[in-house]
């Protein structure tokens, strides 16, 4: 019979080293959509969502490549874009108050002939026409 002493303080380094070694699959489709008030979230990296609310609200997209759409004849108040590489499509009939971009490699996709008050800090924030 064959008898392996492994020390507790080599049995912690293993536990973090498979820890650190799965934690990025643990992200990987982190985060969601959630309500508070008149407020939608859209939070985390990888997510696609689309977003259909009644009455005048708010839109906060945060995190990574996130693919959000606001369904038409939504009307909101402002959408507040910030981290990275999201897409965000407005469909035709939305209204919106204001959008806000920060970040960098965001793009709103809106409409032809959409309108709105909207602010870009960051680096290649684009609003892009379809159709």
């Amino acid at each position: 019979m064959m008898t392996t002493n492994i020390s507790v303080q080599s049995q912690g380094r293993m536990l973090g080293a498979l820890v650190l070694a799965l934690l990025p699959l643990g992200l990987l489709g982190c985060g969601g959509t959630s309500e508070d008030g008149d407020t939608v979230y859209v939070g985390g990296v990888n997510l696609k969502s689309t977003v259909n609310k009644t009455g005048v609200y708010k839109l906060e997209v945060t995190g990574s490549n996130n693919d959000v759409t606001v369904s038409a004849g939504n009307k909101l108040a402002r959408i507040d874009i910030t981290g990275l590489n999201h897409d965000v499509w407005i469909q035709a009939g939305v209204e919106v108050e204001r959008v806000d971009m920060s970040g960098a490699g965001n793009t709103l996709h809106v409409p032809r002939g959409f309108t709105s008050k909207i602010s870009r800090s960051g680096s290649n924030n684009v609003v892009k026409e379809e159709g």
